[in-house]
């Protein structure tokens, strides 16, 4: 099967053109209910949390994203339809199979819940409440110091976890019933794959090592057994898979950012990383709106029209069949 990749960023490739060609269009979608991820996958050095946070001067995706958020937010409200939001924010980590809290550091690990409607959930996860991108941007910094680094022969600041921010989009209509609908962002910056060999781990990088690769053996096995419909999903075989379960299939829009190191030492790591790519693009989402439909309940007296208080259920409204994108970015 012939398989096109939607994007290829080279060398001299900046950050405004990976975000507005390969992430930007799938941002939308979250204002409609649906939820939306944005991954960036390859072997370690090559360049996933540049492009993921990118530097002050040249801004990465994580903050065009979050500034593109708040911007179709004030455009929806100048537009007056009926609509109120709100935005939230949480940032963690998964390290060595356990999940912090970046917001909460020296959090214990916490556990991964499915709630009533099978929504992914992680309580005990701080979840901020944002009123502009100015207060993101004051938030973000500081958390994405406690994220968990080290160094190696490959790379002086080898993220040594997966770093993962959700962006929660709530829109409601301003009278009742509310009708509230829910979109989730995923944005992903996943700890490269590891050639010990090369890397030159030993004690407690090599511990790291061999979580970094299980998680993302188990995330190749999720990808595969959606591409045959499989009966049993193996998300819970790691913490990664498991968080992002509502992330990697359902109601969901993707856009997956390879990023390549095209030194011949990288090659096995390079096939590798276009392969699991592959994989990735034949997997078929068909994406529904979460909304909840609020029903009144009537007092004894109470007008029928007037509403009340509300008990939620989910309405899932199917769409048409996708795919994730996929863009690739080699790192020289």
């Amino acid at each position: 099967m012939e398989i096109r990749f939607d994007a290829f960023h080279g060398q001299e490739t900046t950050q405004q053109e990976v975000f507005l060609t390969s992430v930007k269009p799938i941002l939308p979608h979250i204002f409609n209910g649906r939820n939306a991820s944005v991954f960036a996958y390859g072997p370690t050095g090559a360049g996933k949390t540049h492009t993921m946070l990118g530097s002050q001067e040249e801004p990465g995706v994580i903050p065009r994203a979050v500034r593109e958020v708040f911007s179709l937010v004030g455009a929806q409200e100048e537009g007056q339809d009926g609509w109120e939001y709100s935005v939230g924010m949480s940032y963690l980590e998964i390290y060595n199979e356990k999940l912090l809290d970046l917001f909460s550091p020296g959090s214990q690990d916490l556990p991964v819940r499915e709630d009533k409607d099978r929504n992914i959930i992680v309580p005990g996860l701080t979840r901020t409440q944002l009123s502009s991108f100015a207060e993101f941007d004051t938030l973000f910094i500081p958390a994405s110091l406690n994220r968990t680094t080290a160094s190696t022969k490959l790379n002086q600041h080898s993220s040594r976890s997966h770093a993962i921010l959700l962006i929660k989009v709530v829109k409601s209509t301003r009278r009742p019933p509310h009708r509230p609908q829910t979109g989730k962002l995923y944005l992903v910056d996943l700890a490269g794959s590891e050639d010990n060999r090369l890397t030159g781990n030993q004690g407690m990088r090599l511990k790291e090592s061999g979580a970094i690769n299980l998680s993302l053996f188990t995330l190749s096995k999720v990808v595969e057994a959606l591409n045959i419909a499989r009966g049993r999903m193996p998300y819970r075989d790691s913490k990664l898979t498991r968080l992002l379960q509502d992330s990697l299939c359902g109601s969901i829009d993707s856009a997956m950012i390879i990023n390549i190191a095209p030194e011949f030492r990288y090659h096995f790591d390079t096939f590798s990383a276009l392969n699991f790519a592959t994989k990735s693009k034949q997997i078929v989402n068909r994406p529904f709106v979460r909304e909840t439909v609020l029903a009144p309940t009537i007092a004894p007296g109470e007008d029928p029209e007037a509403g009340g208080s509300v008990e939620p259920q989910n309405k899932e409204g199917k769409k048409a069949e996708q795919s994730p994108s996929l863009a690739i970015h080699p790192h020289g």
